[in-house]
């Protein structure tokens, strides 16, 4: 845990500080996907530590705890496919996946784009139609964090469609 950032963390942990310091985002430089420093740069403006190494495990620590938050809306869409027994074996396989736990523990950019995947695709396939328009906000946040999230705004904007087409003939 007291080992220090290199290569994308270390960017991303930079361009946090300096958003932390400022008090807005660095006109200077900017990283190819800001939405992780944004949101770490919140946390680090409530705390002040004495070293960077402090704020290093800070970034650590919250990508650890959103990893374990994650577990939760893991466990919602397994519920949506499966039964409950299922549902845990489902969820225990993503929990102690490897790679997770070392991208936890990297402090980059994948715990919060993975949760905010999953609870887009939770809100989706919900039958509320506020919530399935709130998981197009969701996205966007996830597009902001990885712009990779671009391509499930495409994949539920499609389905969107396809699934209230009926709504839109009428109208």
């Amino acid at each position: 845990f007291e080992i220090p950032f290199a290569l994308d963390s270390l960017i991303y942990f930079i361009y946090a500080f300096d958003s932390s310091i400022l008090g807005h985002l660095p006109e200077s430089y900017s990283p190819a996907n800001n939405g992780w420093p944004g949101f770490v740069s919140i946390f680090f403006s409530m705390f002040e530590f004495d070293n960077p190494i402090s704020y290093m495990q800070l970034q650590k620590s919250i990508s650890i705890i959103i990893s374990t938050l994650t577990i939760i809306p893991v466990f919602l869409l397994c519920k949506k496919f499966f039964n409950r027994n299922l549902s845990l074996v489902g969820t225990s396989i993503f929990a102690f996946e490897p790679r997770i736990i070392q991208n936890s523990i990297e402090g980059i950019t994948e715990p919060l784009f993975i949760f905010l995947i999953v609870i887009t695709l939770v809100m989706f396939l919900s039958e509320n139609k506020k919530i399935i328009y709130g998981s197009f906000g969701i996205i966007s946040l996830g597009t902001m964090v990885r712009g990779e999230g671009i391509m499930l705004f495409f994949v539920i904007s499609i389905m969107f469609f396809i699934k209230y087409r009926q709504s839109w003939s009428t109208i």
